[in-house]
């Protein structure tokens, strides 16, 4: 059983329906071509006063994100020989406290924008799929070399998890002021939800003593499902009853002829569930059990009456009350901060942090760029970034044969010659229609 216990929670950590990405595109974000930078920072004037997102062709985008540990930090070769081990050791040794994992999947249905004078108006959905673990080294190492670590203290085995699938309608709106140096704008977004796995609370407290070995466990739960377990699916239609708000709002201000700001937040929302809907909680202030062994002395002929006292108190205390409430859940919000400086004509560096807001906690990288127009046809750019602890180089390019626009993006062009050494890695791509060059002034 604990094997096959392990084996889930491997699953959940490393694998994934497609080969990864970091939790976002970051290279993207200066790359100004591509109409679909709208996504991340939705007051930054696109180049082209018309574009047309084709379904699935305009863009699909994959990523994958794991801050506790690569593949190959679990997976090791034995000394002295080719054959191949699981070394746990190795791995816990890797893990922060708290470690973060994402999983993304995301493609456009269908997208429109168009310029008329200074301002700028579109319509985007696309479907998003996001999977957004937080998770303890203290679970990790609980479940691989049991209690023996944690004796005389309390092990707290923390998880926390949404995972969600749902489909985004999003109005947009941009303005330029007269002399160009300044845009705003952003996205009123409809969201209509899918499926949700929602982890509000999964922690359990254990407790083993020093001297008798007894054990203590106070479990805290606390779990939200739509469509996963009622036996019943939401709609995958475009429109369903689980219904959310979001919005997104950014900028670009021109400092001078060679520095431009910009910023944004995107993602500030949340979906209602009500649909298909269940909820399981533990009961707090009864859910402790302790468990200190069998006195030998009193066993008698039979081990039933203890077997069976032991489990009607785990039944109590580790089963869960169920009901079938409405919950909502956050979009993980998104903070951009960037700065270009122009070097000479067509090339410029840029400079972008990023943070975002999942399950409680606070995720950030910073990425640095050369971005480079070589013609009128072509845009290309090269970074470095910094997440979960790694070192990447991100490469993006733009090939614009007006009215046709096709792009590819990712923030880790080796990933796929080191599939075994990925911790973070994302790529993007994408065909679209983008007809009438708009005239640049400055970056």
């Amino acid at each position: 059983m604990k094997k096959q216990i392990q084996k889930i929670v491997l699953v959940l950590l490393m694998a994934a329906p497609f080969k990864g990405i970091s939790q976002v595109p970051l290279t993207q974000y200066f790359i100004k071509s591509i109409s679909e930078n709208d996504f991340l920072n939705p007051g930054r004037m696109p180049e082209t006063k018309l574009n047309i997102s084709l379904p699935v062709l305009s863009s699909t985008y994959l990523g994958y994100s794991n801050s506790g540990f690569a593949l190959s930090d679990l997976i090791t070769k034995k000394p002295k020989t080719d054959s191949m081990e699981f070394n746990t050791s190795n791995m816990l040794s890797k893990l922060s406290e708290n470690n973060y994992l994402n999983m993304s999947l995301n493609t456009e249905i269908l997208g429109f924008g168009i310029k008329v004078k200074r301002n700028y108006y579109s319509f985007n959905a696309r479907f998003r799929n996001e999977v957004n673990l937080s998770y303890s080294k203290a679970m990790l190492s609980f479940l691989f070399n049991g209690n023996s670590a944690f004796l005389g203290q309390r092990a707290d085995l923390n998880m926390q998890l949404n995972a969600t699938s749902y489909t985004e309608y999003a109005l947009g709106f941009i303005h330029s002021s007269k002399n160009d140096k300044l845009t705003i704008g952003g996205h009123l977004k409809y969201l209509s939800g899918h499926a949700n796995l929602n982890m509000k609370r999964a922690k359990l407290g254990i407790y083993t003593d020093s001297n008798t070995y007894s054990i203590t466990a106070t479990p805290d739960l606390l779990i939200n499902t739509s469509s996963i377990d009622t036996g019943s699916n939401n709609t995958m239609g475009l429109l369903g009853e689980n219904t959310g708000l979001g919005i997104d709002v950014g900028f670009s201000y021109k400092l001078s002829d060679k520095i431009t700001v910009s910023g944004s937040i995107t993602d500030l929302g949340f979906i209602n569930w009500k649909t298909n809907v269940a909820n399981y909680q533990t009961n707090t202030t009864q859910s402790n059990f302790t468990f200190s062994g069998f006195d030998i002395n009193k066993l008698g002929t039979s081990l039933q009456p203890y077997i069976d006292s032991l489990s009607d108190s785990l039944k109590h205390v580790f089963d869960p009350k169920k009901t079938a409430n409405s919950y909502k859940t956050g979009l993980g919000t998104k903070v951009y901060a960037g700065i270009n400086y122009k070097l000479a004509k067509g090339l410029d560096a840029g400079l972008l942090l990023f943070g975002k807001f999942e399950n409680d906690k606070f995720y950030s990288a910073v990425t640095v760029s050369l971005n480079k127009e070589l013609s009128k046809f072509l845009n290309v750019s090269a970074s470095y970034s910094r997440v979960n602890k790694t070192n990447n180089i991100g490469f993006g390019v733009s090939l614009n044969l007006l009215p046709i626009q096709i792009y590819m993006v990712s923030d880790n062009i080796f990933s796929l010659n080191r599939v075994d050494e990925v911790r973070n890695t994302n790529l993007h791509f994408g065909l679209n229609l983008a007809i009438g060059r708009i005239q640049k002034r400055g970056i």
